[in-house]
């Protein structure tokens, strides 16, 4: 290597290292967020309603999240099998995509999901073709937030004094670039292979992905007994996870937790029984994924 490239390498490496103390000082100062906003909580009344958990409703959680799960294996296999004639079983196609959500759980921004890239070396597709499509399918489910702002503009714009028109309009435009650009660029990524139907089935199983998104983490206010709509629980996960899916932290950690508790307190949730959506939020959203994968490994 010349001066020049050890030097490039050497500045690279700082760069790397300051944006991950950065990162270290978000999540540290999300942490003291949360530390100053559970200070006023009950702590007594906070453990004792802990007991009144309703564990059917948070088995059927973690059931719409393995679905959820699946819809997006399907959907990634489905695109796939249009480019390669490679065909993996389903069996290694769970193993790769659980893997990589467990990567992708413990990562700043959920980077680790693109370790399918390399995962699907077994479909012999060139890592140039496998990077977009890998790309391309992250991309799809940014159909989640303009799809949210729609539905929920009333609430949203109720709660924090927003013209509603203002936010369905932001919405349905958001929603119609989205649309049309992952339209666009899917026929020019892969113009020889997907057609018209081929995205239009990827919409679909985004669309059911969305619901179970939104159903799974409704289970879980209403196992802890936060009476609210499925439309007021949309309205605040998918504004936690926007927040928390910025790659400005270590894996939302501090960030997801201090955006719940802002939020929750907006809407007016018992304050202790915010400890408990913290805790499984927590659970369904990092430790899950890596539970799920090590009992996949112990059972295959």
């Amino acid at each position: 290597m010349t001066n020049e490239q050890n030097e490039k390498k050497k500045q690279q490496t700082q760069k790397s290292a300051v944006k991950f103390i950065i990162k270290i000082l978000i999540s540290s100062f999300g942490l003291c967020w949360v530390y100053y906003g559970l200070q006023d909580i009950n702590w007594q009344a906070s453990f004792s309603s802990i007991t009144s958990i309703s564990l059917t409703k948070l088995l059927f959680c973690f059931i719409c999240i393995i679905f959820l799960y699946l819809s997006r294996i399907l959907r990634l296999r489905y695109w796939l099998s249009q480019l390669s004639n490679n065909r993996l079983s389903l069996r290694e196609w769970t193993d790769l995509y659980l893997k990589s959500i467990a990567l992708g759980s413990i990562t700043p921004g959920r980077i680790g999901d693109f370790s399918r890239i390399t995962l699907l070396k077994k479909t012999g597709l060139p890592i140039g073709a496998r990077s977009k499509i890998i790309l391309f399918d992250k991309l799809m489910e940014l159909i989640y937030i303009p799809i949210g702002i729609c539905l929920t503009c009333a609430i949203v714009g109720e709660k924090f004094g927003i013209p509603v028109s203002y936010l369905f309009w932001l919405g349905a435009g958001s929603l119609t670039i989205v649309l049309i650009s992952m339209f666009w660029l899917g026929l020019v990524w892969f113009k020889n292979s997907f057609t018209i139907k081929n995205i239009l089935l990827g919409y679909g199983l985004t669309l059911i992905g969305f619901i179970l998104y939104v159903l799974s983490n409704s289970f879980i206010f209403w196992s802890i007994g936060i009476d609210l709509t499925f439309l007021n629980i949309m309205a605040i996960v998918l504004s936690v996870g926007a927040i928390a899916g910025l790659p400005i932290s270590i894996g939302g950690i501090g960030v997801r937790e201090a955006s719940f508790i802002s939020f929750l307190q907006k809407w007016h949730v018992d304050a202790h029984l915010i400890p408990h959506v913290l805790l499984l939020e927590f659970i369904l959203n990092l430790l899950f994924p890596i539970i799920l994968y090590f009992f996949w490994v112990l059972i295959s």
